[in-house]
């Protein structure tokens, strides 16, 4: 089963950063997967989210690099990508992710935050490519590197 097989069961999905690196660079191994999950995601009526933090994470290295013109295709697909809403980070949201580093003491302040935001729409799933990730019981995580 591919990862665009595993979305067509969900309703929803909150997109972590790296498929969105993966996506945007057309990475080797994982950008044809993560190009395919963004064309399901239309035609199986599939709500996407990612929030500002991928922001935060995806913009330090194109503009380390000088690469304005990654940097602005990131900014774009983020904020007017088709079928992609960027959520912005509420208290609760901040509350939430506390609560998560309480219950898993090596989760990092970001991926607690984008986390968080996932089960704050009610996301049927997280989409990341951290391993680590899986350990998380409060939402189901898929891990694009468990599909290739």
């Amino acid at each position: 089963m591919t990862i665009a097989d595993e979305l067509t069961r969900l309703s929803s999905v909150f997109i972590d950063t790296a498929p969105i690196i993966y996506y945007i660079e057309a990475h080797p191994l994982f950008g044809p997967p993560t190009k395919e999950i963004v064309e399901t995601l239309p035609s199986r009526n599939i709500s996407a989210y990612s929030s500002v933090v991928t922001l935060t994470e995806v913009l330090p290295k194109p503009i380390e690099t000088g690469n304005e013109i990654l940097a602005k295709k990131f900014v774009e697909y983020l904020e007017h990508g088709a079928h992609l809403t960027l959520l912005e980070i509420t208290t609760d949201i901040a509350k939430e992710a506390g609560t998560l580093r309480g219950h898993y003491a090596d989760l990092r302040a970001l991926d607690a935050i984008q986390i968080a935001t996932a089960l704050d729409i009610k996301a049927d799933a997280f989409l990341t490519n951290d391993k680590k990730l899986k350990k998380i019981k409060e939402i189901r995580v898929l891990v694009l590197q468990d599909y290739a």
